[in-house]
């Protein structure tokens, strides 16, 4: 019996190498896919992540604000109206007396108190941004560290900025507030200036004449309560989509610029 011809061997070597080639590109488009799927549901995962750790920090921050507002309720409510029940009855009294002078001290006390109490309400959930909005409560804060701080803080609005939802207003207050609170407290600073102004984004400029800030030490300085308020800053700064960014040329002092998109 004949053995195949050359014409027949050069046929099967020509078939079987067509069938390794389409076998070769077959495991090649496989891989592909598998890995184009692969790191589509890692993609996947990590947007579920994000959208997860996001909602754990909105979650967080809105139960903060509650116990914020609660606290503050009770401070202004409950303990400002006995302290300001007592100093009442204790100006009642002093009348009764032959020299009624004998309770002004008590009552300048009583008065101090009393002040404290409404700062300290008035610093946990500030009524005046919900009554007028965030412009006007961030002008508030700078005036009350001028007359308590005795710093000088200079508030400019370049121009008329448009109203945000309350949600977003208070987390850009908060971040303010917080920027403003770090500059009286740590700078050293004899100047402190916070400029508003509206184009296609909200910005918020808040700069001292101080030692400086180094926001990287502070958030990995170890120890009780370091850096919490600057975590608390950043996590609403990401839930606004916003941007905080820290001008590290300055040769002296601390320039903070705060852009959130409306």
């Amino acid at each position: 019996m004949a053995g195949p011809s050359e014409y027949q061997v050069a046929l099967l070597i020509a078939i079987g190498t067509v069938g390794m080639l389409l076998l070769a590109i077959a495991i090649i488009l496989f891989m592909v896919f598998y890995q184009k799927k692969m790191i589509q549901e890692q993609y996947n995962r990590q947007v579920l992540e994000i959208k997860y750790q996001q909602m754990m920090m909105e979650a967080a921050l809105e139960s903060q604000e509650s116990e914020r507002k609660r606290v503050a309720g009770d401070l202004h409510d409950s303990v400002g109206g006995m302290l300001s029940a007592i100093r009442v009855g204790l100006t009642s009294l002093a009348r009764q007396l032959p020299d009624p002078l004998l309770f002004e001290q008590q009552k300048r006390m009583l008065d101090d108190a009393i002040g404290s109490v409404r700062a300290i309400s008035r610093d946990l959930m500030p009524s005046t941004l919900e009554k007028f909005g965030l412009m006007q409560a961030v002008k508030e804060l700078c005036e009350q560290y001028r007359d308590t701080a005795l710093i000088n803080i200079s508030f400019i609005e370049h121009n008329e900025v448009s109203a945000l939802i309350p949600s977003k207003q208070l987390m850009t207050f908060r971040i303010a507030q917080e920027l403003v609170n770090n500059a009286v407290k740590h700078s050293h600073a004899a100047e402190i200036i916070v400029a508003v102004k509206e184009s296609n984004n909200l910005e918020i400029v808040i700069e001292d004449d101080g030692i400086g800030f180094d926001a990287d030490a502070v958030r990995y300085v170890k120890g009780q309560g370091n850096g919490v308020g600057l975590f608390n800053m950043e996590s609403r700064v990401r839930l606004l989509n916003a941007a905080l960014v820290q001008d590290k040329l300055r040769g002296k002092g601390t320039k903070f610029t705060l852009t959130v998109p409306l």
